[in-house]
């Protein structure tokens, strides 16, 4: 009786060590085909992770890639609708703590499984995110490739900047302007900023989006500034700008004030490389209208 005992106590703990060291793979292994996207990013990483098919709801401000327009909408990406969640029967929902943490919790009560992502400020946390989801929904390879690719292909475009320019330009990129706030060197555009050599003038603002007044902008004097239009925020166009501020001399106004559609710049996801044309373009468009540069 009692090695009958001893038996039964050496299975247990036996049953015990072989839980504890292969549950956490299986539910890391677990697959999703309902998935609910709380922001652009998260959408934009699903879609590079090749899961987009299991996508069944976005924000409203969700516009990459092309075929979202056709999934549901659960509202904006601070105020997601619960119920509309819901409805949806999804089997995760993907969100940001700072905006979503009340949400993710209440959605657990549900028994809804829940991914809760930490707000991307640097490419580093955009780079964090991102694994964070492949590795919830067993993606972990392909989040590498896709990885590998961005930073061979930053290093390939500061390659082609610094062959192209013919002296250091700095530039200001502004994402609203009344207040004027503009990337600053605690930001994700930043950082990519400085993976393909363009120097960012708030680079010493260490925020992400910070306020710049009229003074500061004067002395901070940039060779570009890079006004971002959106569908759905700023659309003010280079001479709009220009009579926003009246007689301040910044040099930028000889034909260094550009002004186009670059959306994705506000999107902190793995577009990166389209991320870093998109200022690439701004810096050759600001090249041949000011001769300057």
């Amino acid at each position: 009786m009692n090695n009958f005992k001893k038996l039964a106590c050496w299975a247990y703990l036996l049953w015990a060590i072989l839980s504890w060291v292969f549950l956490p793979s299986a539910a890391a292994n677990q697959k999703y085909e309902r998935i609910v996207s709380l922001a652009p990013s998260i959408t934009e990483s699903l879609y590079f992770l090749d899961c987009i098919d299991f996508v069944v709801g976005v924000t409203d401000y969700d516009t990459f890639p092309p075929e979202v327009s056709k999934i549901q909408s659960v509202g904006g990406n601070i105020n997601p609708s619960l119920e509309k969640i819901l409805n949806l029967k999804p089997d995760l929902v993907i969100g940001e703590k700072i905006f979503h943490h009340d949400l993710l919790e209440r959605l657990r009560t549900f028994n809804i499984d829940t991914l809760e992502l930490t707000l991307h400020h640097r490419l580093n946390d955009v780079k964090e995110a991102f694994f964070a989801i492949a590795a919830k929904i067993d993606k972990t390879r392909e989040a590498g490739e896709v990885w590998e690719k961005i930073e061979k292909g930053l290093e390939e475009r500061k390659l082609l900047t610094s062959k192209n320019l013919k002296k250091p330009v700095s530039m200001l990129v502004v994402v609203w302007h009344d207040p004027l706030i503009v990337a600053g060197g605690w930001s994700y555009i930043s950082d990519i900023m400085e993976a393909v050599g363009i120097r960012n003038t708030a680079g010493s603002k260490r925020f992400s989006f910070p306020v710049m007044s009229k003074e500061e902008l004067l002395s901070f004097n940039p060779d570009v500034i890079f006004l971002v239009q959106a569908s759905k925020g700023m659309s003010i166009t280079a001479r709009d700008f220009i009579s926003i501020m009246g007689d301040l001399p910044i040099k930028a106004k000889n034909g260094g004030i550009v002004s186009f559609e670059a959306e994705v710049l506000l999107h902190p996801g793995p577009r990166v490389l389209e991320s870093a044309d998109m200022l690439i373009k701004a810096l050759n468009r600001a090249s041949k209208e000011e001769c300057s540069l």
